[in-house]
């Protein structure tokens, strides 16, 4: 290392005053968190994949393209709704 290193390395914790977990509040995120954690692999791993296994699931409702924009609408719709309210709690 040079002696250009010599400046300020921050240590968490390590500060007099700084918030450490002794309080009993964890970091988890409670239920708001696992909702978030749902709607994400929902979004990401369910809807497309019923998009990928049955293309055709709206098609007899509305048209083809229609249900094309439709399907990923829902988790872009999902994940907003659930975001806002996990920021509000």
């Amino acid at each position: 290392m040079s002696s250009e290193d010599d400046g300020y390395t921050h240590t968490p914790g390590g500060v007099e005053g700084g918030t450490d977990d002794a309080d009993g509040e964890s970091e988890q995120g409670g239920p708001s968190g696992t909702l978030l954690v749902a709607v994400v692999a929902l979004a990401t791993l369910v809807i497309p994949g019923i998009i990928y296994v049955y293309p055709t699931l709206l098609a007899d409702h509305v048209p083809f393209m229609v249900a094309m924009l439709a399907l990923p609408f829902v988790p872009a719709l999902l994940l907003g709704v659930v975001g806002v309210w996990a920021m509000k709690e």
